[in-house]
């Protein structure tokens, strides 16, 4: 059967082919006995169209838009309902409206459409909309085409709630949207568009063809309007502006908006300037092009700020974003800094900077020291790991800039190059593999580019270096009038080293750090006149053995003759790690008899050990965490106890007593296969053991004495349980092992002592003393 279009594009759509049905078993009669196909019922679409809101058909549509329906049949010409219609659009510009998916069902006259409705004014042009029925497997198909006509619109004058706004404000904005003929047009959408501020991008008329919209006299950044603003709407060919005027902000505030920051001193070393910021706010918002009078409050000897050596008031305008900002430059003293921003208009408002601080410096040359997670690691494996910690301060104590970075060589194994520093303070790791020096004794060398410790004689904090112009009769004559307005160095340094041989003095073949001063002055030393002025109280010891480890970690290693009477430096720092071996070497140090026979007497009563690495490194210590130990084993036969039995005149209730053991201690013995043990509570010798209960009589050879428990102990009396994590380094040659004393306690000739040695990694070593008679 086939179906009819609608109008001029309608089309005709053919049914499927009727489905004979399934033959059912026949009950008599008709066609062999079976019962007639019954088809499934077909879908047609026998009316497609358009029409307006009023019912009428047409084959074209303006901005006001028209319905496209259809009618869906059955193959009996039959309406039918809840049918499922897709409709869809063959080009862009036409809106399918009133519908979400682009499909309704049928009603029950079989009716199913949509709204058409062109995008904007200017749409035309021929489309075709095509609607697909389906129901079950059965489905219709219409196209339709049509024609879509332009649609002259007017836009009324933009109207505002208010002629000017305040600074930050809004106001309410009114047009209507017509044909030429003055017809309300609804559904219209419009475009809008402002020099400056916020409102929709895109509006709609409604159904009297009105528009309303909220205008904001601020941008999306929160930056302000001002002045003249011109606000336009325009849809197809019609376009309408109108201007708004908006007041100039006033600012009401003014807030500091810089994070914390600390400088650098003056030739420090790290970054001599940075910048402050203030933001000028009206009601919460950032005022542009607003005038500031910036002014130093508060600041440390030397410092200026906005132009180099200013600290005169200065004026400045706020940017785009309502900010402004200063620049500091840090003199030669630290302390804290304070700058005022006040509004040129109303000195009443004013804002005060935080949190600024001129502190930090270049590591000086004594401000530098290393830490050891541990010192001793074990040479008999690759791997074992130390962390290394360094820490640097500047001559006022303040931790150096973040950053600063810290350099690492190592005479073997190996360690991380460098790292920075956070809060003055960085670590590497050290691990063992080879090369291994003979030694045992692993020098690292620590440096950083820092400054020479001085005495400031003419107290501005700040390093004056003063040349000798020439000599009169053995006086130099300085370049100033006064020697005292010249700084000296406490104890010059040039060119460093690593000191592998640890002799103090640089030898061909020794690694020279690479940065150079190329300098060759020799390098004066005022210790004495830094110690005088700093600890005048000492001992003439204490002054010689400061100075001896002022020079020893402070400028060794140097390298004679590499200096100059300039302020920076490299400075450095040397340690050292030690190896040693997963095995122990025990050697009896007291008493001193026996340290050539390696015996213990019975009659010794403290043995003192000094427990080192074995094989190479035999003068260095085990590795850190080794623990030590000892036990005693008492071999004394205890068969010549003398044992008496009696039953206490309670039948099968016996008293059992031994004598002749050791004063103190404590006999095990068997009777039965049950073991019991006595005590000497006296301390004379005589064990009593009461009220073993016995079914039948007992007697002496029922009982067998087993051990002695006791007799024969040991115990650590002073020295060390385990090898600290950081033992002395000394220097080389020193036996640097741990000494460790055990008490012994009632042993006797027979009895046995022994040392144990367990390494962290689970290595024993343990040796078995014999206990013998003095001789």
């Amino acid at each position: 059967m086939a179906g009819c279009g609608g109008g001029d594009g309608g089309g005709d759509t053919i049914a499927p082919e009727p489905d004979t049905g399934v033959t059912q078993p026949g009950t008599g009669g008709g066609n062999n006995g079976g019962n007639p196909t019954v088809p499934i019922e077909a879908l047609n679409i026998i009316s497609s169209q358009l029409v307006n809101a009023d019912g009428e058909s047409v084959n074209s549509i303006d901005l006001q838009g028209a319905y496209y329906e259809v009618i869906v049949t059955n193959n009996n010409n039959q309406p039918l309902a809840n049918v499922k219609v897709s409709f869809s659009i063959d080009a862009d510009g036409i809106a399918l409206s009133q519908t979400t998916s682009g499909s309704t069902l049928t009603d029950t006259d079989g009716r199913a459409r949509i709204f058409l409705k062109p995008n904007a004014p200017d749409v035309s042009g021929a489309y075709t909309i095509t609607a697909n029925a389906s129901n079950d497997n059965n489905t219709a198909i219409d196209n339709f085409t049509f024609s879509v006509q332009t649609t002259a619109v007017r836009i009324s004058q933009l109207s505002f709630d208010k002629t000017s706004l305040e600074s930050g404000g809004e106001t309410k904005v009114t047009f209507n949207v017509s044909d030429t003929a003055g017809n309300a047009l609804s559904g219209v959408m419009v475009d809008l568009a402002a020099d400056c501020g916020q409102l929709p991008e895109q509006v709609t008329s409604d159904s009297n063809g009105a528009v309303e919209f909220t205008y904001r006299g601020i941008n999306e950044d929160n930056t302000l309007c001002s002045d003249m603003v011109r606000i336009s709407a325009t849809t197809g060919n019609s376009t309408q502006s109108s201007n708004i005027m908006i007041e100039a902000s006033q600012a009401n505030s003014i807030v500091y908006t810089s994070n914390e920051l600390t400088l650098g001193i003056q030739n420090s070393g790290s970054s001599r300037t940075g910048a402050v910021e203030f933001t000028v706010y009206a009601n919460n918002v950032p005022v542009p092009n607003a005038e500031v009078i910036l002014s130093l409050e508060k600041a440390p000897l030397g410092l200026s700020f906005g132009t180099l050596d200013n600290r005169a008031d200065f004026r400045a305008r706020t940017d785009n974003e309502g900010k402004v900002s200063v620049e500091i430059y840090p003199g030669s003293t630290p302390g804290p800094v304070e700058i005022e921003a006040t509004l040129a208009s109303d000195s009443r408002i004013n804002g005060l900077s935080k949190n600024i601080s001129i502190a930090s410096s270049r590591v000086t040359q004594t401000g530098l020291s290393l830490s050891w997670e541990k010192n001793v690691l074990d040479w008999s494996m690759d791997g074992d790991t130390s962390g290394i910690t360094a820490r640097m301060v500047d001559r006022n104590g303040n931790a150096v800039p973040d950053g600063t970075v810290i350099n690492f060589t190592a005479e073997g194994g190996k360690v991380t190059s460098s790292c920075p520093t956070i809060n003055g303070v960085c670590s590497v790791t050290f691990s063992t593999q080879n090369p291994r020096p003979g030694d045992g004794r692993v020098s690292i060398l620590a440096v950083a580019e820092g400054e020479k410790d001085y005495i400031d004689l003419n107290q501005n904090n700040a390093f004056d270096q003063c040349e000798v112009v020439r000599e009169e009769n053995g006086v130099k004559i300085y370049e100033t009038p006064s020697a005292t307005t010249c700084d000296v160095l406490v104890h010059n340094i040039g060119d460093t080293f690593r000191d592998d041989n640890e002799n103090g003095d640089y030898e061909v073949g020794e690694f020279t750090y690479p940065l150079t001063t190329s300098a060759n002055g020799s390098c004066e030393n005022n210790l004495d006149r830094y110690i005088k002025l700093k600890f005048p109280s000492l001992s003439e010891l204490k002054k010689l053995q400061y100075k001896a480890n002022y020079i020893g970690e402070f400028v060794s290693p140097n390298k004679d003759d590499t200096c100059n009477n300039g302020l920076d430096a490299v400075v450095r720092y040397q340690g050292i790690t030690l190896l040693a071996n997963k095995d122990a070497k025990f050697t009896i140090v007291a008493p001193q008899l026996n340290t050539q026979t390696q015996n213990i007497y019975s009659n010794n009563s403290l043995i003192r050990f000094r427990i080192n690495s074995d094989g190479f490194y035999d003068l260095n210590p085990m590795p850190s965490g080794t623990t030590i130990s000892a036990t005693a084993t008492d071999n004394t036969d205890s068969s010549s106890v003398e044992v008496r039995v009696d039953n206490a005149g309670r039948p099968n209730v016996y008293k059992i007593t031994f004598t002749g053991g050791t004063p103190g201690g404590t006999l095990q013995f068997t009777v039965d296969d049950e073991q019991y043990s006595a005590t000497d509570t006296n301390g004379d010798g005589v064990y009593v053991f009461e009220e073993l209960e016995r079914s039948t009589p007992l007697a002496v050879a029922d009982i067998q004495v087993d051990s002695e428990e006791g007799s024969c102990s040991a115990e650590l009396s002073s020295g060390l349980r385990e090898v600290p994590a950081n033992v002395f380094t000394g220097t080389p040659g020193d036996n640097l092992g741990t000494i460790s004393t055990f008490k012994l306690k009632d042993c006797s000739a027979g009895d046995e002592f022994t040392i144990i040695a367990t390494t962290p990694n689970g290595n024993v070593t343990r040796l078995t003393y014999p206990i013998v008679s003095p001789l």
